[in-house]
């Protein structure tokens, strides 16, 4: 008996635009369903779907896996549409970068992008999902990793939407997809050879294995395109898919929010939800029997994964979304030999963002989403929306266990200049080993210098911001070894181990007056707030103030500054520190203006003092610590050291790390001054000596958390968690 027939186009826009109630009719009909519009069976429901992925000898991959024969044809040999030893040497040699233990490397800087992005766009206020935020870490990461010339890297979301139109039928998109496509064959055949791409990227890697004899030449060209085709365009649906849900459902939202153990099956619900590949196809390589229906031999059969992830049969309330569903049976990720190859880079991703996500939001409005119509690729094209920032925060412990305390990224980079700045300072431009961008960063935002192993400093980026890093280092008379060492060691063709950028001292772009002051080399921050202002065209000010201009970093180059009339300079010898009145600069200022100051820590808080006392509200008052400044010394006292069983007596100009080092007890740290919260640890019992920047005074109040590589105690014993 023929399968009952289900008469739609399934590729034209309205079955994309609204999809979901014709797979609920098509698994109404049953297990197997005929398309007329296409000549093509369809496996709507979800036990039909799995089982047919896992029996690749049944439905063959290797003729194709398009809708039609004339794109089966065209696409046919690569790591989806191939079966047997060269399916398996085609996934073999991609799949190694791609496996979790890999990723590891590249984990550090996905979650520090992810909080750099999140961040931005919480100050932004109104955005766009897929465009500012769903396409972000594929298209700065991945796009990076594949390592294509810059022609390449520029096309890939263009050619991974091409190819995924063109796996479907010949309509107008199929047709226009083709031009694409073979656009990006030719490219990859004449500007994919070994000297073209990014050395120790994964395209590289494929050269190399060839040389090796682990992967034969001609299979080369396939694994570079398919590199390049799914790395985006699903991730990017996935994301925007995951946003979409989680605001049209603010109880899963704060359900999230309050066990961040569930994020993993966030994830994969909206990938079940989304599930990015509407349907790629099998032909059958015998009869296959479904009840009192049959599949002929040859015939070719389309596998509806949105319609299966969404089968009442396998999935209570299947249209909802939970992020208390156990969903990794979903088949979102295909299943089988040929299951997606990328699938834990894309979890990362969508996880990453998600960490950032918990002790930043706390709620996300969003608009109407519009559809993208791609043949194969379901996803939104723009989805409007806004994030709203934690009135109370979620305890910084909580935040750590959720993944969001920023560990940093290890850059491996070059120093390619070195100029002499100001009197003992001195200013590197560091850049990419590999000729390549660093990541990019915001004013603001400071990186982790690894001077050597231990010795970790943190130094704000200066200068117009974008992806070329410079730093000012000042030579510190009391230095700690940081300082002197730097200025020391590092010369033009130093390599040199840096951390992404992070920011804690953001420019509100959007406010419509900003006052800046800088106290010595506190102005490196501010001087790239400076330039982007001036790109805005915003109304600023900038009171600078320094012992001298030998003293002042950068004065030889400050008068042919484009936006010198907005620049005042306060030098104690000329004029006095009494020059400075930032009192009355405030007292007139507009009602919404911010205020920025970076300096010693007198300096700023001199500024603050004027600031409170102008009428500047606390939300409207930035400033960026240096931690260097913390004295850590004081009265003797014993930490108990619970969890090792230790009790370390911390001496008068000890730091409970340095003395927790000394007994053999290890605790992660990174800046030692107070800034980072890397070595945030729980206290049991005891009244801690708060002298970090990192903490709020509400949290310190509650002696919940102590810097261990800066504060103190001010009882006789402090027992902690390590």
């Amino acid at each position: 008996m023929p399968a009952l027939s289900y008469d739609v186009d399934f590729y034209s826009d309205e079955f994309i635009l609204d999809p979901w109630h014709h797979y609920a009719a098509m698994r109404a009909l049953g297990p197997l369903i005929w398309l007329p519009r296409h000549g093509n069976y369809a496996l709507p429901r979800y036990h039909e779907v799995a089982a047919c992925l896992r029996d690749p000898k049944t439905f063959s991959s290797g003729q194709g896996v398009a809708a039609d024969k004339t794109a089966c044809d065209l696409m046919r040999g690569n790591s989806i549409a191939s079966d047997g030893e060269r399916h398996k040497a085609i996934r073999a040699a991609m799949a190694a970068p791609l496996l979790p233990g890999a990723l590891k490397d590249v984990e550090p800087l996905v979650e520090a992008l992810a909080e750099d992005l999140i961040e931005r766009l919480i100050e932004r206020g109104s955005f766009d999902v897929m465009a500012d935020l769903a396409s972000h870490l594929p298209l700065t990461v991945v796009r990076d990793l594949v390592g294509l010339p810059d022609f390449g890297k520029e096309n890939m979301l263009r050619w991974g939407a091409a190819a995924f139109d063109l796996l479907g039928i010949q309509n107008q998109r199929g047709q226009a997809a083709l031009r694409t496509f073979l656009e990006q064959r030719d490219f990859i055949s004449k500007y994919a050879k070994r000297e073209d791409l990014k050395q120790g990227s994964w395209t590289h890697r494929i050269h190399t294995l060839v040389d090796e004899g682990a992967l034969a030449a001609e299979l080369a060209p396939f694994c570079i395109r398919d590199y390049i085709n799914p790395s985006l365009d699903t991730t990017i649906s996935a994301t925007g898919q995951l946003i979409w849900q989680l605001a049209r459902n603010p109880g899963e939202w704060e359900m999230l929010r309050n066990d961040p153990t569930l994020i993993g099956n966030a994830v994969n619900e909206a990938v079940r939800l989304g599930s990015p590949i509407r349907s790629f196809t099998r032909h059958a390589t015998r009869h296959v029997q479904y009840g009192g229906h049959a599949i002929e031999q040859g015939s070719r059969v389309m596998v509806l994964y949105a319609s299966a992830n969404r089968d009442e049969r396998m999935f209570e309330n299947p249209d909802a979304f939970s992020v208390r569903r156990h969903t990794r049976g979903h088949l979102g990720f295909g299943r089988g030999i040929h299951m997606c190859v990328g699938m834990h880079l894309a979890q990362l991703e969508m996880t990453a963002l998600l960490k950032a996500m918990l002790p930043r939001i706390e709620r996300i409005e969003v608009g109407e989403p519009r559809v993208a119509l791609n043949n194969t690729i379901y996803a939104f094209a723009a989805l409007p929306a806004r994030f709203e920032r934690c009135t109370r925060p979620a305890p910084l412990e909580k935040a750590r266990q959720a993944g969001s305390d920023e560990s940093a990224a290890i850059l491996e980079a070059t120093v390619l200049e070195r100029q002499e700045v100001a009197q003992d300072i001195i200013c590197l431009t560091i850049g990419s080993d590999e000729s390549e961008s660093l990541p990019q960063w915001t004013p603001g935002a400071h990186i982790d210098v690894h001077i050597r192993p231990g010795l970790v400093r943190q130094y704000s980026l200066t200068g117009p911001f974008g992806s070329t890093y410079r730093i000012a280092v000042q030579k510190e008379m009391n230095s700690r070894g940081g300082s002197t060492e730097l200025h020391r060691k590092f010369q033009p063709g130093s390599k040199i181990r840096i951390g992404a950028p992070r920011n804690r001292f953001r420019l509100v772009e959007s406010a419509r007056e900003s006052f800046l002051f800088s106290g010595g080399i506190g102005m490196t921050p501010l001087l790239a707030m400076a330039w982007r202002l001036h790109e805005l065209g915003r109304a600023f000010a900038w009171h600078i103030s320094a012992r001298s201009r030998a003293r002042l970093p950068f004065s030889e180059t400050l008068d042919a500054l484009p936006f010198r009339d907005e620049i005042v300079l306060h030098l104690g010898d000329q004029q006095g520190r009494g020059s400075l009145d930032p009192e009355a600069i405030l007292r007139n200022a507009s009602p919404d203006c911010h205020v920025y100051v970076c300096g010693p820590r007198g300096y700023m808080a001199f500024v603050e003092e004027a600031a409170h006392r102008s009428g500047v509200p606390a939300e409207r008052f930035h400033q960026e610590h240096f931690g260097a400044e913390i004295d850590a010394s004081g009265t003797p006292f014993t930490v108990i050291a619970k969890r090792s069983g230790l009790a370390v007596e911390v001496g008068p100009n000890d730091t409970i790390l340095t003395a927790l080092q000394r007994a053999g007890v290890s605790v992660e740290t990174a800046c030692q001054t107070g800034v980072c919260g890397t070595c945030l640890t729980k206290v049991l019992d005891g009244r801690p000596d708060h002298r970090d920047m990192i903490l709020t005074d509400a949290e310190k109040a509650s002696n919940e958390l102590i810097a261990v590589c800066c504060s103190r105690s001010q009882s006789r014993i402090l027992s902690l968690d390590v």
